[in-house]
C-alpha cells in the first residue's frame, strides 16, 4: 500500500482579509498544530513586496535569478533573508545556471564562480535561509510541528539551461518505469512514499504546466504525485500568460499506481478559480472558502500550485505569492 502523509491542509479562510500574525502553536485538542506556509517561485532576481503575509514557513520553488551569475544569487538571498519567517527553504530553478556546476563550466563559466555560488547557498544560514539540494528532508519547528519534505530543481529539457533532463529519463520514480522511459532515479531523486510536501522547480504533466496551448511538465513527476500522494505539490517555472495562475488543482486518485502501465491513477482534478483583483487585494493567492472546506474534508487529495511571481513582462512580480497552512503533527520529546 502508498503510505499517506498524516498532516492536513487548511487554507486561509476569508478570501478578501489579510491573516493576522500567527505562529504555529499547539492545539489543545489534539497532537497537531496549524503550520502557515507562503509559497513563491520564479522571483528572477526582483524586489520581493513589501506586503507579503505572515507566515511560519517560507518556500522558495526556484528561479532566484535572471542570469544566475553568482553576485545576482548573492542579491536574492539578501533580499529573501529580509522576509519574516521562523524557516524559509529554498531550491535553485534553470535559470540559477551557476548552482550547476557542469552547465555552467559548460557556458564558458569559471570553476571559481560555481564554487562561490555553492558557498552563498551554504551560508545563506546565517542569515535564516536554508537551501536545499534534491533530495527529501525532515523539519521539527520550534513549536514541535514537524514534515517531510522532498526537493528537486530539475526539470525536462527546454532549450540550453541548468538543472535539465531528457524527457524520456525518469528520475523520480523507482524501478517499474514504463518500457518507453529510461529509468535513472537515484536514493536521493526518487520522491519516497512518506512525504508532506512536494516542492519542485517544474510542474507534473498536464498541471498548471501550459506553455502557448502545449503542455511543458512531466510525465514522470505526474506520475510520482500520484504514486506518493501528498498533501501540497508547489512549483513554478511556468509563468507564461494563462489563466493558471489564479488557479489551483485538487487531484483525486483511484486505486493503487501501477508505474509499468499506462492507467491513469489520477482520476479527478478539480479545478479551482479565484479573483485575481481579490488576490492581488490581499497580497496573497488562497483556495475560496468553498474549495478549502472540500479539501478540509476530503484527506486523499493533493493541492498542486503554481507559485510563479513573474509575469510574462521581464523583471515584474505580477501575481502574488501562495498561503497554505497545514495542520501538522507535533512531535513529542
Amino acid at each position: 500500500m502508498v503510505s499517506k502523509p498524516s498532516s492536513q491542509i487548511l487554507v486561509t479562510s476569508s478570501p478578501n482579509e489579510r491573516p493576522s500574525k500567527r505562529v504555529c502553536r499547539e492545539s489543545n485538542h489534539s497532537l497537531s498544530t496549524p503550520v502557515r506556509f507562503l509559497i513563491l517561485s520564479d522571483t528572477h532576481g526582483a524586489e520581493l513586496p513589501a506586503n507579503l503575509p505572515p507566515c511560519d514557513v517560507l518556500l522558495h520553488c526556484g528561479d532566484l535569478t535572471e542570469d544566475g551569475t553568482p553576485r545576482s544569487i548573492s542579491s536574492a538571498l539578501r533580499n529573501l533573508g529580509k522576509a519574516e519567517a521562523k524557516l524559509k527553504l529554498v531550491i535553485a530553478g534553470n535559470h540559477d545556471i551557476s548552482l550547476d556546476r557542469l552547465y555552467w563550466l559548460s557556458q564558458g563559466g569559471t570553476e571559481a564562480d560555481a564554487e562561490r555560488a555553492h558557498e552563498l547557498v551554504t551560508e545563506a544560514s546565517k542569515i535564516g535561509i536554508t537551501f536545499l539540494w534534491e533530495g527529501t528532508y525532515t523539519f521539527t519547528l520550534a513549536c514541535g510541528a514537524t514534515f517531510t519534505i522532498y526537493a528537486s530543481p530539475y526539470t525536462p529539457m527546454l532549450g540550453a539551461s541548468a538543472f535539465q533532463y531528457i524527457s524520456n529519463e525518469d528520475r523520480f520514480n523507482p524501478s517499474g518505469t514504463p518500457s518507453w522511459a529510461q529509468n535513472v532515479g537515484t536514493e536521493t531523486s526518487t520522491i519516497p512514499d512518506n512525504v508532506d510536501i512536494v516542492m519542485t522547480h517544474g510542474p507534473p504533466k498536464y498541471i498548471l504546466d501550459e506553455i502557448d496551448g502545449q503542455s511543458a511538465g512531466c510525465e514522470h513527476l505526474r506520475r510520482a504525485i500520484a504514486r506518493v500522494r501528498p498533501r501540497l505539490h508547489c512549483f513554478g517555472h511556468i509563468h507564461s500568460p494563462h489563466r493558471g495562475f489564479y488557479e489551483a488543482h485538487l487531484l483525486g486518485y483511484s486505486g493503487e499506481v501501477e508505474l509499468d502501465d499506462d492507467n491513469e491513477p489520477i482520476r479527478s482534478i478539480s479545478k479551482v478559480w479565484m479573483g485575481e483583483n481579490s488576490c492581488r487585494k490581499k497580497g496573497f493567492r488562497g483556495l475560496t472558502p468553498g474549495a478549502a472546506q472540500e479539501f478540509h474534508e476530503n484527506k486523499q487529495q493533493t493541492l498542486c500550485v503554481n507559485a510563479a511571481m513573474e509575469g510574462h513582462e521581464l523583471g515584474v512580480l505580477q501575481h502574488p505569492p501562495w498561503l497554505v497552512e497545514l495542520d501538522l503533527p507535533v512531535q513529542r520529546q
